[in-house]
């Protein structure tokens, strides 16, 4: 059997940061001691690679905006920007830092939902009404791209149990994202319809979609369905994924469809289910 010397130095090496420490299984109590330990050891190592990769992330989503905007205000301070040009630059600056407040506003959001103490607050609402009042905080976007939203609520209320602060965050997102990716003079469709004992909640838009081999990934964290132009491609922080981790607080389903319109377009459609009370 392995010493118990061997068992207490392969516990200092893990509590050193060591995650690749592995022991060899036996038969016998510390045989099985040691297989513990060495699932323990790879779960270390999955979140050690985890919480890596997340940082590199987050310091690339940071380092974009951050660049552009000390590299444009650098160049209005030392005169390479033009006076004239000064304010579309200023704007682009100022959408950066915008960009960069919803970035850290999610990140904070996404670590409390994350603790073993976030509750939600769940009370009884008009889900429709949600609806309707998201559409109208998004009303100035919406027609600035002339863009048409066919609203299809067939229940004058539907009265759903749920958290309203994050459902709304998920609807405003999921919208967000329709007009974003919406091709110009088009429709988004919206639709709140009751099955058995849930209230199904969908927003489609039509533009480039996403392809089929992206969909099962893009509610991870950082996921850009192209890596190239994170821009104005979907993805490019934390959206999509807080909208998951809302939906699945709430012990709830989300998923994606997108298919093809012909003509060069797909028609995306983004689903979630609440409890009705």
């Amino acid at each position: 059997a392995m010493p118990v010397r061997e068992l207490n130095k392969a516990v200092l090496e893990i509590a050193s940061g060591n995650f690749s420490k592995r022991l060899p299984a036996g038969k016998d109590e510390l045989g099985q001691l040691s297989s513990s330990f060495n699932y323990m050891a790879s779960s270390l190592e999955r979140l050690e690679s985890m919480r890596s990769e997340f940082i590199s992330d987050v310091s690339h989503e940071l380092r974009t905006p951050m660049t552009s905007i000390s590299g444009f205000v650098g160049g209005i301070l030392d005169g390479t920007i033009p006076p004239e040009r000064e304010r579309e630059y200023l704007e682009i600056v100022y959408n950066e830092s915008k960009r960069l407040a919803k970035l850290t506003n999610d990140m904070l959001e996404m670590s409390k939902m994350n603790s073993s103490e976030y509750k939600l607050d769940v009370t009884k609402f008009d889900i429709n009404e949600l609806v309707r009042l998201c559409i109208i905080q998004l009303e100035q976007k919406i027609s600035d791209k002339g863009l048409e939203l066919d609203v299809n609520m067939p229940e004058n209320k539907l009265i759903v149990l749920a958290d309203k602060g994050s459902i709304q965050r998920v609807i405003i997102n999921i919208l967000d994202n329709a007009v974003k990716f919406s091709f110009k003079d088009t429709t988004i469709s919206i639709s709140v319809i009751k099955k058995a004992t849930k209230a199904y909640v969908s927003i489609g838009n039509l533009g480039f979609g996403i392809d089929e081999k992206e969909l099962p990934n893009i509610f991870d964290r950082f996921y850009k369905t192209d890596k190239s132009r994170s821009k104005d491609k979907l993805g490019a922080g934390l959206g999509l994924s807080l909208v998951k981790n809302i939906i699945n607080l709430h012990k709830q389903e989300i998923w994606a469809e997108s298919v093809d319109t012909g003509k060069n377009s797909k028609f995306t459609k983004f689903t979630f289910t609440l409890e009705l009370s």
